[in-house]
């Protein structure tokens, strides 16, 4: 007769298997404000299973909304061929990502989940590449209510695996290090900082720099406050993602001497969320850095489309906030009286 160690008899391997951490992997793959709509999830599976292995797939675009998350054990980013870097080749970006995701096979994830409101094949196919036990995700044909809040969506997942709790805030978390060096910048201790952020994904989401400088004068009429200027960094015709260098330096000189504005060139998503942590409220374009502001619990001012079902599904998350729309599809069509309004009302309900 064979003997058997201890582990081996089945109610032991029973005992040791229920002990064992439950590995989750979810994949996030899109762009910045999908991914911050995507942490209320992270955070209610980290509190329905404390001691699992919670990890997120994303790529080097977004993965900075992460940063410091302790809702999560492991952040993996892959490169998007898009995304490359000058210098990057393609192949060698493919390789990199093949490489990725076959070290993710071991151990292997217990559950894989899909965060997109939709069939995400592109998903699919690298969870099944990392031979995941168990696939969550919205099928092909699967009607998904879009008149949901993307938060809403994410969390239906969740579902799926038992974690049944109302969806919580999103959050984003500054980097202490960062917060201090941009403190510097935003040095006048009795200033109340207001983010005014004037890039868009569209271009026909762009409200136009003259209006921009008109808002930044109308809100320093306030001399308690000061306006930090920011946008997305780069030259208007980088193919990985256009710029607003030239619009932010041409909206920096109009204001003039007299309004208190600082121009905060964010080479990082986790410098953007530095700046923003350091800021009472924020005005800007739906997009990443609006729900970036939502993660740090700031009040909003947000120019929308004139679409209810999109007001509805991205609008900023359990946060105080106003939506400003044109009357057309034109952002152009948005005048300056129409957003100090919002402004106003959005302060009026938090005196």
């Amino acid at each position: 007769m064979t003997a058997r160690s201890p582990a081996d008899v089945p109610e032991n391997r029973a005992a040791k298997a229920s002990v064992e951490r439950a590995r989750i992997l979810v994949i996030r793959r899109d762009n910045i404000g999908d991914l911050v709509c995507a942490t209320p999830l992270f955070a209610a599976l980290r509190r329905h299973q404390p001691d699992a292995h919670i990890a997120a797939l994303v790529n080097s675009y977004n993965a900075g909304v992460l940063e410091g998350n302790p809702d999560l054990d492991a952040v993996h980013a892959y490169t998007k061929l898009k995304h490359r870097m000058p210098g990057e080749s393609l192949l060698g970006t493919a390789l990199a990502s093949w490489r990725l995701l076959s070290a993710l096979r071991k151990p292997a994830f217990d559950h894989v989940i899909l965060a997109k409101s939709g069939f995400d094949r592109h998903g699919l196919a690298m969870a099944r590449r990392i031979r995941a036990r168990n696939i969550i995700g919205f099928a092909a044909q699967e009607p998904v209510d879009q008149d949901l809040h993307e938060v809403e969506i994410m969390m239906q997942l969740g579902a799926r695996i038992g974690v049944t709790e109302p969806p919580g805030p999103v959050r984003v978390f500054a980097a202490p290090d960062r917060v201090a060096r941009w403190r510097g910048r935003l040095s006048d201790a009795h200033r109340h900082w207001i983010a005014l952020h004037i890039s868009a994904r569209k271009p026909d989401k762009t409200w136009p720099a003259e209006r921009f400088v008109e808002m930044a004068r109308r809100l320093s009429a306030d001399r308690t406050m000061g306006i930090v200027l920011l946008w997305s960094p780069g030259q208007a015709d980088d193919p990985r993602h256009p710029g607003d260098d030239a619009r932010a330096a041409t909206i920096a000189a109009a204001v003039g001497a007299g309004v208190l504005l600082v121009p905060a060139r964010t080479e990082s998503l986790e410098d953007l969320v530095a700046v923003l942590s350091l800021c009472r409220a924020f005005i800007g374009s739906d997009g990443g850095a609006m729900h970036i502001a939502a993660g740090l619990g700031l009040p909003i001012v947000a120019l929308f489309e004139n679409i209810a079902s999109k007001q509805r599904h991205w609008h900023p998350w359990r946060v105080p906030h106003e939506i400003v729309s044109p009357q057309t599809g034109d952002f152009r069509g948005i005048p300056v009286d129409q957003v100090a309004q919002a402004w106003a009302r959005l302060c009026k309900r938090l005196s």
